[in-house]
């Protein structure tokens, strides 16, 4: 049996014998493996910006601590890479990097995949703050804190796909 389950059937005995808030049985019915695939280059400012300041300060904290993430290097004017050029850890991903980015350019793009699915695919930039929270709802199974997006839309940050 997983550590999971264990941990999990704990909190279900705790909150049937009352000893425990109901809310508290939150956790996902399976574990989630969660993959940050964060694309752009030395091209994109805002990119740039985004690695100095924020990514040191997302790596100290636990929930990134408990999750894999890839870095892409990709210019303003392109696609997502061709798997040449993919790290190996996302390379298996690429079909489905190119369906949620809908073939967009532009800098910097995320995809946030759990157990191997897009769960949000996204343009621009967000706080390690942010980060962190979006990683405590996937976690957690709570509200995530941003509108979802499994497929974006060809006109720049727009959604064809909500998730």
């Amino acid at each position: 049996m997983s550590v999971y389950r264990v941990v999990r059937e704990c909190w279900l005995a705790a909150v049937a014998l009352g000893i425990a808030p109901a809310t508290a049985a939150q956790v996902p019915a399976e574990p989630r493996l969660v993959h940050i695939i964060w694309m752009g280059g030395n091209d994109c400012p805002p990119c740039v910006a985004w690695r100095l300041e924020e990514l040191p300060k997302l790596q100290e904290s636990a929930e990134f601590n408990a999750v894999t993430f890839s870095y892409v290097t990709k210019t303003v004017k392109s696609t997502v890479p061709p798997s040449i050029f993919l790290p190996a850890e996302v390379k298996p991903y690429k079909e489905k990097l190119d369906y949620a980015s809908s073939g967009r350019q532009g800098s910097p793009q995320a995809a946030i995949l759990v157990n191997g699915e897009v769960f949000d695919y996204f343009h621009g930039t967000r706080s390690a703050e942010d980060f962190e929270r979006m990683l405590a709802a996937i976690r957690t199974g709570t509200k995530y804190p941003f509108e979802r997006c499994v497929k974006a839309s060809k006109e720049w940050r727009k959604c064809e796909v909500p998730g």
